[in-house]
C-alpha cells in the first residue's frame, strides 16, 4: 500500500523565503521548543491527501491527472501567516497559504479525479498550507503567531505526486511523478 498526497512545488526564490520564516522562528518564537523541522528542499503547498492506495489505483489516478490541463493555471500563490494545522491543538506547524482561485481549481480537478477511481471523498474544506515542521511533544506550549507583516509573494512550478512513509519518527517523501505547470 502506498500513502499518496499531491502537492506544488515553490520555485526556489519561494523556497527561501520559506527558509528565512523557518530560521526567524527558529531562533526567536521557538528557539526552545522541540521542533523536528521540515527539510528545506521538502517544503510543498498540499493539495489533495489521498491517503493509502494499491499500485493500481495510482496509475489510473496518473492516467486522470494526465488529462487534466494544468498549463493555463496561474502559478503564484501567497503566504500569510503561519499557524498550526489542521486546528491551534495540532503539533503540526504550517505556513498558511491564501486560498485563491488556481489552488481551489485544482483541488476540486484532482479530487474528481480521485474520486473517480473510487477513493478519497474529502468533506473538510480545503486549506492549502505549507508544513514547516511538527513538535515532539504533545502537550506543547501555546504559541501565538502573527500575521506576516507582508504577504510572501512566489510562484509554483509543478504538480507532485508523493509517497509519504513515516521512518523512525520522520516523515519521508518518495517523488512519484510531477506534471509542469
Amino acid at each position: 500500500m502506498l500513502r499518496i498526497f499531491l502537492a506544488l512545488t515553490p520555485e526556489k526564490e519561494l523556497n527561501n523565503q520559506i527558509v528565512e520564516i523557518k530560521k526567524d522562528l527558529k531562533s526567536n518564537l521557538l528557539k526552545d521548543a522541540q521542533v523536528t523541522w521540515q527539510r528545506n528542499d521538502h517544503h510543498h503547498v498540499t493539495v489533495y491527501f489521498v491517503g493509502e492506495m494499491e499500485p493500481e489505483q495510482l496509475q489510473q489516478m496518473i492516467e486522470g491527472l494526465d488529462e487534466i490541463s494544468l498549463i493555463k493555471l496561474s502559478r503564484s500563490i501567497e503566504i500569510t501567516t503561519v499557524s498550526f494545522f489542521p486546528n491551534e491543538k495540532s503539533q503540526v506547524l504550517v505556513a498558511l497559504v491564501r486560498p485563491n482561485k488556481l489552488l481551489q481549481k485544482l483541488h476540486e480537478k484532482v479530487k474528481k479525479t480521485v474520486t473517480t477511481i473510487g477513493l478519497g471523498s474529502d468533506l473538510k474544506d480545503y486549506k492549502p498550507h505549507i508544513t514547516l515542521g511538527r513538535f515532539k511533544e504533545k502537550d506543547r506550549p501555546q504559541y501565538e503567531f502573527e500575521v506576516l507583516e507582508e504577504t510572501l509573494k512566489g510562484k509554483i512550478k509543478q504538480l507532485d505526486i508523493f509517497n509519504s512513509e513515516f521512518d523512525e519518527g520522520k516523515t519521508k517523501y518518495t517523488l512519484i511523478k510531477s506534471f509542469e505547470l
